[in-house]
């Protein structure tokens, strides 16, 4: 499932309901399902597990930009598609389940526009270590993986942090 957040939303509106759909899409049995059967502990051993899951299986693909959308993880997953918000929710799916501190991080990357807040990611609140999944990847939409860098985030000028658990 996929969720319009409304025509035209901006970077706040979707920073803001991706908790919502994180916290909502935490409670479907497949996420302790897959830790459960692959021994996931809630530890950064952990939380690389995880995310080689995601990043073997999830492929970056932008979505209009006047119709931003919030995957559930199991959505991305099926699909094989995703952005940045959607890299965000499904990670921030296992580690609810983990119950892993974290917030997600909107940040601006664009020097020129520093108001612009373009990208989004995770950061592993006891560690503060980013994971930003879409790192690696081919920026134009077409997929192409090279290499996952996790606990590295692309640099920014800006930021604004909202916690999830």
């Amino acid at each position: 499932m996929r969720t319009l957040i409304k025509r035209r939303a901006n970077q706040f509106d979707t920073i803001s309901a991706m908790r919502k759909y994180a916290l909502l899409g935490s409670e479907n049995p497949f996420f302790n399902k897959y830790i459960i059967q692959n021994n996931v502990s809630p530890t950064l051993s952990g939380v690389k597990n995880v995310s080689k899951f995601i990043w073997d299986n999830v492929t970056f693909q932008k979505d209009n930009p006047n119709r931003q959308q919030i995957r559930y993880g199991t959505k991305s997953l099926r699909d094989g598609i995703g952005n940045c918000v959607d890299y965000s929710v499904l990670l921030s799916q296992f580690l609810i389940n983990l119950r892993i501190p974290h917030s997600f991080i909107m940040v601006a990357t664009d020097e020129k526009q520093p108001n612009n807040y373009n990208h989004i990611f995770v950061v592993l609140d006891e560690y503060n270590l980013p994971i930003d999944l879409v790192i690696g990847q081919d920026q134009t939409g077409k997929g192409n993986k090279s290499n996952m860098q996790l606990f590295k985030s692309v640099p920014y000028y800006k930021s604004q942090k909202l916690k999830v658990i």
